[in-house]
């Protein structure tokens, strides 16, 4: 949390909604504050959420209420708390083991709380970088395959996240995976001509989540997804999409990283394609390219990229065809 913020925050041992307890601010983003909290009644650890968009935002003289400080943006002020409050209504709808659990949303101080459990994990990002990007078959079959059956369960429940990307995955001690911040999701298919907010993250969103108004589906969580896993392989995500609209030259996953497998590289590829009719539509691809690699890492140890470059040299690349991408593992 930026220095400037900590001012801002809610003090310690503040009472909301007459059960959960502040105990410290845990982290910040542009438009929340997250707590650490206890149940006053159970005694249970729990995380809290407070819609407080920093831009616009201020706190009242009595160091709760939230108010709207920036003349002509009460609308979008609102605007932003309503779809604030749409987690709440999204999250508790979903029960699945690799989801961060609801417990309670509401509204007080003039503003909304969401109230989730508490998770005393790593996110993906530290993950990764303190285990050297995990390159081994066990990451793969503890995390990623039950983050992408996490994403199809949401898809089946009519939900796309929209924010995939390792600051929203926390990795906990057994090395499963919980999908966090679902701030930015929203129900699909969508009305036509329905208006959704745009929430970007550079490098993890596609071309479709900078408009209000363009056709969202699960190929969308895929683009994400994807980029997640470039990240993964490569230790940087892929080149913003913004910046490859004129000339889409990703290149492979495999010039940064000789120890990929082709077939699972060409799956990030597929994943990671500018236009939305053009990319992979179906998780069973990434789920299956996946399952590949962690097979191929088992049968040589990890470090040998010598012998994999060689190997993969002689390794014919299986070209997934998009009127199977529907097909279920």
């Amino acid at each position: 949390m930026r220095k400037n913020n900590w001012n801002m925050a809610l003090q310690r041992n503040v009472i909301l909604n007459d059960t959960y307890q502040v105990r410290q601010v845990l982290t910040s983003s542009e438009l929340a504050i997250v707590y650490v909290g206890r149940n006053r009644h159970t005694g249970a650890k729990v995380a809290i959420k407070e819609f407080f968009p920093h831009r616009i935002a201020a706190r009242q003289t009595d160091k709760r209420n939230v108010f709207c400080a920036s003349r002509g943006y009460g609308g979008q002020f609102h605007e932003l708390l309503s779809v604030f409050l749409q987690e709440g209504e999204l999250l508790s709808s979903l029960n699945h083991p690799h989801i961060i659990t609801y417990v309670d949303h509401f509204e007080a101080n003039d503003t909304g709380y969401l109230v989730t459990e508490y998770c005393a994990g790593m996110i993906l990002t530290d993950y990764l970088q303190e285990r050297n990007h995990a390159l081994q078959p066990e990451f793969i079959t503890d995390t990623l395959l039950p983050l992408v059956d996490t994403l199809d369960y949401i898809h089946k429940q009519g939900i796309l996240h929209r924010d995939v990307k390792p600051s929203n995955v926390m990795v906990m001690e057994d090395g499963t995976p919980k999908l966090l911040d679902f701030g930015a999701a929203v129900r699909w298919p969508m009305q036509t001509g329905a208006k959704q907010a745009i929430f970007t993250s550079k490098g993890y969103s596609p071309l479709e989540f900078y408009s209000e108004k363009a056709v969202q589906g699960p190929m969308s969580d895929i683009y994400s997804l994807s980029a997640l896993l470039h990240y993964w392989t490569c230790g940087q995500p892929p080149m913003d999409v913004k910046q490859r609209l004129f000339q889409d030259e990703l290149p492979s996953v495999r010039k940064h990283n000789e120890y990929v497998n082709p077939w699972l590289a060409r799956v990030i590829h597929w994943g990671l394609m500018v236009r939305s009719e053009k990319r992979c539509t179906s998780l069973f691809w990434v789920r299956r390219s996946l399952r590949i690699q962690a097979l191929v890492w088992k049968v040589r140890k990890p470090g040998m990229v010598e012998w994999m470059h060689e190997e993969n040299e002689h390794t014919q690349v299986y070209e997934p065809e998009p009127k199977n991408q529907h097909e279920t593992a």
